[in-house]
């Protein structure tokens, strides 16, 4: 069997992780890099260099943070014309980061988040954070790996990182603010179908993100089997197969789901539980290809 993997991010340690995995099941394997998104278009239709689509007998998407809506329509072009591609349901979400759509699935599932508030004007930051009530954080809806992310004590500081962020050309559109908790725990579980990996996330010092790309720390957790249903049920809420839930289990034991990745990385995981999630991620793919 051939296999093609398209993705925009094209230097990730999860890309090398795949080939190996579906080289070892015996099958070919070709990275599409659509980084650049170039391509041809006349009488004969569309032409992308160095990919032929009916060459192959499986396509997974993964990792598409560029040109995410014509490239949403290709591929659901290619399961029209009967190619098998597994995509988590990009087709479905056009999009690869969008924290404010999914609180929202998550809220409509009943699924214990952080108080969550949302405004396209900055003019209306303080009054919502006096509601919240401080500390509170203000995160990015379309960053990743702990950018742009800030915990704020007072108006004072909230004013100070509204101005900090405008510099940079930032909008109120892309930002949200959000309780901040307490917690004992910061987990991040991998889900793929039914089965979870779990690593506690741990900040490195003087940091409250405890994200790994931050100088944060891993260390395996047993997850209990009620979490595990948690953290199924939340990544089904957001409408995927496949992706990174990240729990805080606060210090009163509450349990809050923080955020979905559509893309979450799975080396760090196998580093830190010492199980061969590549080889899982790829029969899932290859299973669920539609």
């Amino acid at each position: 069997m051939k296999v093609a993997l398209i993705t925009t991010l094209p230097g990730l340690s999860e890309n090398d992780r795949i080939k190996e995995e579906v080289e070892k099941l015996g099958h070919e394997f070709k990275l599409i890099d659509l980084a650049e998104f170039e391509f041809v278009l006349d009488e004969k239709g569309l032409a992308i260099e160095g990919f032929n689509p009916e060459l192959f007998d499986s396509i997974i998407v993964r990792g598409i943070f560029a040109a995410v809506k014509p490239i949403s329509v290709i591929v659901e072009s290619l399961r029209n014309k009967g190619i098998k591609v597994f995509d988590n349901n990009f087709i479905e979400h056009k999009y690869s980061i969008d924290k404010v759509t999914d609180l929202i699935k998550l809220s409509i599932a009943g699924i214990s988040i952080p108080k969550s508030s949302y405004s396209r004007d900055f003019d209306h930051y303080t009054k919502i954070a006096n509601e919240i009530g401080y500390p509170l954080i203000v995160k990015s809806t379309r960053a990743g790996k702990g950018a742009w992310v800030y915990k704020v004590g007072s108006d004072d500081e909230l004013t100070s990182t509204i101005e900090e962020v405008e510099k940079e050309g930032k909008t109120a559109k892309g930002f949200l603010l959000q309780e901040f908790i307490d917690y004992e725990h910061d987990l991040r579980c991998l889900v793929i179908g039914d089965d979870v990996f779990t690593m506690k996330r741990i900040p490195a010092k003087g940091e409250f993100r405890a994200n790994f790309s931050l100088g944060g720390a891993v260390e395996p957790f047993d997850l209990s089997e009620s979490d595990k249903v948690l953290a199924i049920k939340s990544l089904k809420a957001v409408g995927m197969s496949i992706g990174g839930v990240d729990i805080l289990i606060a210090k009163d034991k509450k349990r809050y789901i923080l955020e979905v990745n559509h893309t979450a990385g799975f080396v760090g995981m196998e580093e830190a539980t010492g199980k061969n999630i590549g080889k899982v991620f790829v029969k899932h793919a290859l299973q669920n290809t539609k």
